[in-house]
């Protein structure tokens, strides 16, 4: 991370109790009528209306702050089940997080993609599905464990158990301290963004996805993630904006299956960027992917896995199984600065325990991230 800080072990402990100060803010919008009454002498009246508030937001506090620098964490595709079974069975998630836990300690809020809903509803809402998921809500102990605050749901798997799978998974992870958002039971729902106090800035995290189908999309009435639509991308920012974020960053779930960056995933970095976000941050290839300045902002195409229970299938693609841990933060001067800690995720060389990549074995990640960021003796960083 960047040497403008200093990593200390209390980060932990304080992000774990101030987790424990979640809420979801859930205020309606809405107008009031104020009937304004003259002074005497006036003969009439009048009808002003006040500003409607501000669209709610999923709300989270960060603990105080070390060098008075907020430093936000991203991570990839999570999901505890499937070909980890057997481990987990054994021994829990804690042994599965080990590899990985250290990277977190740099971050004063950390957000994963949780791909999965974390729920006992065993029945797939689509039976027909190739891939379904389910995690036992038990699981979420652990990434709180080791510094994870906050679950991304806007993704393609969250709806794996239906509306009662994602109602169980908002509900857990609050119980267990752990802010939920990017997934709904409705489209307003779903379309919060996180909204990150602390005291130097306050930071909005807002989901986007590709359209995964009817049963992924949020609709007025029925659960779900938020699709990509340009009304949607400046309305969320207009929300984040109108209740006081200083920076918005767009965590999305895009791209094709173990594939390089494609055209789609570019048109929309340059609709973030032309919108006015201040990063983008991407997931969802299961793989890395590059990073690059569009328009003045930082896009980071893919994230790939963080810890993910399934044996993937990077050999048969002909990809490497990486991922990256990213750090975002903005100096008390205004400079802002993306970390990218590279992180080994094929489960038939890892078996399912996520490392860092050896140093010796960098030369593949540099190749696939590109010329936009520096490499130092801790990883990747691009300053902007």
């Amino acid at each position: 991370m960047d040497g403008e800080r200093m990593m200390t072990t209390s980060r932990r402990t304080r992000r774990r109790r101030a987790g424990r100060n979640l809420r979801r803010d859930r205020r309606l919008i809405g107008g009031s009528l104020v009937l304004a009454v003259g002074s005497a002498g006036l003969l009439g009246s009048q009808l002003a209306f006040a500003a409607p508030e501000p669209a709610p937001v999923v709300a989270a506090e960060a603990p105080a702050l070390d060098d008075g620098v907020l430093d936000l964490g991203f991570a990839g595709d999570t999901m505890f089940g499937d070909g980890s079974e057997e481990k987990l069975a054994a021994s829990g998630a804690a042994p599965l997080l080990a590899g990985v836990a250290p990277l977190l300690d740099d971050f004063d809020y950390t957000i994963v993609n949780a791909e999965v809903p974390f729920t006992t509803i065993q029945t797939p809402a689509n039976p027909g599905a190739k891939y379904t998921y389910a995690s036992d809500p038990a699981h979420l102990s652990a990434l709180r464990e080791i510094g994870v605050d906050a679950l991304n749901l806007g993704n393609n798997h969250a709806m794996d158990r239906g509306g009662a799978g994602l109602d169980d998974t908002i509900r857990h992870a609050g119980e267990g301290g752990l802010a939920a958002f990017g997934a709904g039971a409705t489209r307003a729902e779903a379309s919060m963004p996180l909204l990150v106090r602390s005291e130097q800035l306050d930071m909005a995290v807002v989901s986007f996805g590709e359209d995964f189908g009817a049963l992924h999309r949020s609709t007025e009435t029925t659960p779900g993630m938020v699709p990509l639509r340009l009304d949607r991308v400046e309305q969320v920012l207009r929300a984040a904006r109108d209740n006081g974020a200083d920076k918005v960053v767009a965590f999305v779930h895009w791209g094709n299956n173990y594939e390089d960056v494609n055209a789609q995933q570019r048109y929309w970095a340059g609709v973030f960027a032309d919108a006015g976000y201040d990063a983008v941050i991407g997931s969802g290839s299961h793989t890395l992917q590059a990073v690059e300045m569009i328009g003045g902002v930082p896009v980071v195409y893919g994230i790939g896995n963080f810890v993910f229970g399934a044996p993937g299938r990077f050999a048969s693609y002909g990809k490497p199984g990486l991922g990256a841990i990213v750090g975002l933060r903005w100096n008390q001067s205004g400079v802002g600065s993306i970390t990218l800690r590279v992180i080994e995720t094929d489960n038939k060389i890892v078996d399912y325990v996520a490392r860092p990549l050896p140093d010796a074995e960098l030369a593949t990640a540099k190749a696939i991230i590109g010329d936009a960021v520096t490499w130092r003796a801790d990883g990747a960083v691009l300053r902007f």
